[in-house]
């Protein structure tokens, strides 16, 4: 069952997440402790950690993965492609030849065998005695093998990551936990999540470090994959709110069109954004943007007038600029961020196609966080332009917790003052 987190992150907090080592892992921080209440803490949680951990008998990650993917590995180092959808979908082939059930970290790529997946979880929801391996390739070079085993309903996950190092895979780290919370989902994803001691963790946050993990075991259609990168990824669910906020081109809503300048404007000029904070972040960054620039990269894909778009943002129609106040440290979002998932597609009459779209919140243990509809109207060449979004409302969906909104005027004058 899910469970609504309805919280917002402390600024702090978002900042010191700590990326651990595969795409599906996150950690909780924990008020401070002195360095020899640290000490005992640590080891308490060691022996504690070592008492839970059930025996694995699965073997290591057999040393023909090394022999068969060499070649793939080798290659992508050489070509520095490494942490390419290609070369990714080509190491989860090869890896499906040897009869493990493979995916990339971030499913982008459909799992091999993922009828032994499939058989796994109905044996362990019925209580029974399973084992199970799959692998993960990460986009650094390297997999990650996943030892499963269930019984009685419980799961125990081991984890081990390898880094192709010459010429062979290494085993960089490996972690023993059950899982606290483990999910077979209608969207067809195997979802586990669990909490495991790290000595070099616990001296930085004083608390174990929490690996949650998103498997997409069911596949899903290519079509809709492609739609996914071209439509939804490149803007996405973070830093703005095109897709979490209802809104059409008569009435735009509630969109932050500063934040849409921000994600557009590499897709529209090819380079980052060069109006930035300022180095020193106690200092407020302004920006005059001429207004010609700033419509071009908001009118390119969303068809919205000028009168509008001024009245959204702070518009000077004497100098013809809109003011521009980037992102700044009170403005961070949360780096735990769902991603989008394209699941249907339907055309309309007037020539427009709308897509049905799956947030992904891994954090939060649910492969559908929320559920929207996006309007595309194709025009020629690649071109498209967005048309509308439309969340579709459920008692299940989660809040944005990790969106941050700009500051309001008055905030930004509180924090920077004269600066």
């Amino acid at each position: 069952m899910y469970h609504k987190k309805r919280y917002q992150l402390p600024l702090a907090m978002m900042l010191t997440f700590l990326i651990i080592t595969g795409c599906s892992a996150y950690s909780r921080s924990a008020p401070q402790e002195s360095s020899p209440a640290r000490e005992i803490r640590a080891a308490e949680n060691k022996q504690n950690r070592q008492n839970q951990q059930p025996q694995n008998n699965l073997s290591p990650i057999p040393s023909i993965l090394s022999e068969s993917c060499y070649g793939i590995f080798e290659e992508a180092a050489r070509t520095d492609t490494t942490d390419t959808l290609e070369t990714a979908a080509r190491l989860v082939e090869r890896i499906g030849e040897s009869g493990y059930p493979a995916v990339d970290c971030q499913n982008q790529v459909n799992m091999v065998n993922g009828d032994r997946a499939v058989d796994f979880c109905r044996q362990a929801k019925a209580g029974k005695q399973a084992e199970l391996t799959i692998f993960s390739v990460e986009y650094s070079g390297g997999l990650t093998q996943y030892d499963l085993q269930s019984d009685a309903g419980a799961l125990s996950v081991t984890r081990s990551y390898y880094h192709f190092e010459d010429g062979e895979l290494k085993q960089k780290n490996t972690c023993t936990y059950p899982a606290d919370f483990w999910e077979y989902t209608e969207e067809g994803y195997l979802l586990f999540c669990g909490s495991y001691f790290s000595q070099e963790y616990y001296i930085y946050a004083v608390n174990d470090v929490t690996a949650c993990t998103a498997l997409r075991v069911e596949p899903l259609d290519e079509e809709y994959r492609q739609m996914n990168r071209k439509y939804i990824l490149p803007v996405g669910y973070g830093l703005n709110n095109l897709f979490l906020t209802d809104w059409n081109e008569q009435d735009i809503g509630q969109l932050d069109v500063y934040d849409l300048f921000d994600k557009l404007y590499p897709l529209v000029r090819g380079e980052t954004v060069p109006y930035r904070m300022d180095e020193n972040l106690g200092v407020g960054a302004v920006y005059q943007i001429p207004g010609e620039e700033f419509e071009q990269v908001i009118q390119t894909y969303l068809y919205i007038d000028r009168e509008t778009l001024r009245s959204k943002a702070v518009y000077f129609p004497e100098e013809g600029v809109y003011e521009y106040k980037p992102r700044g440290l009170h403005e961070a979002e949360s780096a735990d961020v769902p991603y989008p998932e394209v699941t249907g597609c339907r055309k309309n009459p007037d020539g427009t196609f709308t897509l049905t779209v799956n947030a992904v919140y891994m954090r939060n243990n649910t492969s559908k966080a929320f559920s929207h509809e996006v309007v595309i109207r194709p025009l020629e060449g690649e071109r498209f332009q967005y048309v509308s979004n439309r969340v579709i409302p459920s008692q299940d969906n989660f809040d944005p917790v990790w969106r941050r909104e700009r500051l309001t005027k008055e905030q930004w004058e509180e924090f920077y003052g004269e600066n």
